[in-house]
């Protein structure tokens, strides 16, 4: 009787920490994605071009939720020179309509600062998501970094 307790308990355990459906992501979807970080998220604060990179930490398709790390950075031109303007590296939640094709985010949530980070994140993420966005690996960022400067070099 106690075993089969313990399995019962154990089962919805382990039913609480599992997606609930997950959103199918095009490539298409991807470029939404990337348009609407590049236009609402981060200003250009020197007058340059906003690139962005991210990662997709979960999601979940009842609540039309997206679960993403994005590092966001300006570049400018000063001179001959490129540089790097304002920046950010930030978990954020992307509210979407998934009855479009490709789909289109709606809005965007992201922690606050300070005491309130960690608080915020476990209020925004499903605990999957959250356990990815507060352990977020620096690897993960520098591979960010990478994608945002081989685009840059590029252009």
């Amino acid at each position: 009787m106690k075993s089969l307790l313990l399995c019962g308990m154990l089962l919805i355990l382990l039913a609480g920490c599992t997606q609930s459906g997950s959103i199918p992501v095009t490539a298409e979807d991807q470029q939404e994605i990337e348009k609407y970080i590049r236009q609402e998220v981060m200003s250009a604060n020197f007058g340059g071009e906003i690139f962005s990179a991210y990662e997709i930490l979960g999601s979940d398709h009842e609540k039309s939720e997206l679960y993403i790390w994005a590092l966001i950075e300006e570049y400018y031109r000063e001179g001959t020179n490129i540089e790097q303007g304002t920046g950010m590296s930030v978990p954020m939640v992307l509210k979407v309509d998934q009855t479009e094709s490709p789909l289109k985010v709606l809005s965007h949530t992201e922690p606050r600062d300070g005491s309130f980070y960690a608080a915020d994140i476990k209020d925004m993420f499903p605990y999957y998501a959250e356990k990815k966005a507060l352990n977020y690996p620096t690897s993960h960022v520098d591979k960010l970094v990478k994608e945002i400067e081989a685009e840059v070099d590029g252009k």
